[in-house]
């Protein structure tokens, strides 16, 4: 079946500018942390560096997601395409302090992407949503998170290389500098596929009565409660991974490199996973299985003995959580009200990033002083209470009020 009758215009254009803005987002978030750490900076500060990445998205995604409800969806997801860039910039002339705190603010460092993460999460869902149906929307965000998975593992395939290229008695960090420049590049063609992108949503053109989205304040309410759970379980247990690993392995990006690349390959089995558990289990009831054996291999690797050992589990839980992202995505995009889509995925990614941006700092000291354990098993347990919650709380929504199903306009970009 030709993609073209899979995925009409817009929805390619989408796709597209997912997978080439996340190959960056890929290749830091292994090299960022090691790269800091051998630029002589505490991990305490490092930690420190994910936070601030963090609470600027918190502090932005809310308000982002309901502006652009009102103003447009895809003017949102073109600025924070571009945001980066500066921030890959600072990356690539300076590791002095002051312009690492503003290149966390602006994006690239940590999943929470500062500013440019606030500006395109609540976005792209809503853009995407509104060029898919109900019966088809698990799919095409299935896709999505397929691509996505695809994206991150080319960016780690690539985190090796800088040390690779190292050549003895050198600057080993110059090694590095090419490729930030090579992620700018990625960013700068990832924008321009976002540019001819127009909003289809109810709203397009109009204002609405409210700014805030009241008709859908209990699929919002359970949504941020366990998106908020997933984000402190991330921030404190898995951004700081590689640190934690070499800390207690030795392992380098070299190592790491293949295991993170591997980790998202295999969750593009989600495009052939996701639709087969929304069949057999249905979306709520397999979130909750799938965080609380999350939430079990990260307890795992603290007594594993060896780095095999170890990151194999967190492959195992990489999978897991990857291919958990299309149903929750669906879930809330099917629960709320059309119109106000954006603000719920804003809302919900505000409480991630703050919940997120929590964490490593936390993680930060405790690793600095040698705590290695605590860390991982307060992750486990916050994965395991999102599972809970999922499971629980959209189970009940589903049983009160069926989700979405009716069609949206499928129209070119």
């Amino acid at each position: 079946m030709r993609i073209a009758a899979l995925f009409p215009r817009g929805a390619r254009l989408l796709l597209a500018n997912g997978y080439l803005a996340t190959v960056p987002l890929g290749f830091q978030m292994v090299i960022v942390p090691l790269y800091l750490s051998r630029a002589g900076l505490d991990p305490a500060f490092i930690g420190l560096l994910f936070t601030v990445s963090g609470l600027m998205t918190a502090g932005l995604v809310a308000v982002s997601g309901v502006l652009a409800d009102r103003f447009g969806r895809s003017r949102f997801l073109i600025a924070g395409t571009a945001l980066p860039i500066p921030s890959y910039m600072i990356l690539a002339l300076t590791t002095d302090p002051f312009w690492l705190v503003v290149a966390a603010a602006l994006g690239a460092v940590g999943l929470a992407n500062g500013a440019a993460g606030a500006l395109t999460v609540s976005s792209f869902d809503a853009l995407l949503a509104e060029r898919t149906s109900g019966s088809e929307r698990t799919r095409v965000f299935a896709s999505a998170q397929a691509l996505w998975n695809l994206a991150l593992a080319t960016g780690a395939a690539f985190a090796g290389v800088p040390a690779m290229l190292g050549a003895p008695g050198t600057d080993p960090l110059l090694a590095y500098r090419p490729a930030f420049v090579v992620a700018i590049v990625v960013l700068v063609v990832a924008t321009l596929f976002a540019l001819p992108l127009r909003d289809l949503h109810p709203a397009s053109g109009a204002r609405a009565k409210h700014w805030l989205p009241r008709g859908s304040v209990r699929p919002i309410a359970t949504y941020s409660l366990a998106i908020g759970l997933l984000g402190f379980g991330l921030g404190i247990a898995v951004q700081l991974m590689p640190l934690w690993l070499n800390l207690r392995f030795g392992s380098t990006e070299a190592d790491l490199a293949p295991w993170y690349s591997f980790a998202q390959l295999i969750s593009i089995a989600s495009v052939v996973v996701v639709p087969w558990l929304d069949r057999r289990f249905g979306p709520s009831r397999s979130v909750l299985g799938m965080q609380l054996v999350s939430g079990a291999g990260l307890a795992l690797i603290v007594i594993a003995p060896v780095f095999t050992v170890a990151i194999s589990l967190f492959v195992m839980r990489s999978f897991l959580t990857n291919i958990s992202w299309p149903f929750q995505q669906s879930l809330l995009m099917g629960a709320v009200q059309p119109r106000e889509r954006a603000s719920a995925a804003g809302i919900g990614f505000a409480v991630w990033g703050l919940a997120n941006a929590l964490g490593p700092a936390l993680a930060g000291i405790l690793l600095a002083t040698g705590v290695l354990a605590l860390p991982l098993l307060a992750g486990a347990v916050a994965y395991a209470g999102a599972g809970l919650v999922f499971g629980i709380g959209f189970g009940r929504i589903r049983q009160t009020r069926p989700l979405d199903a009716t069609a949206s306009a499928s129209l070119p970009g």
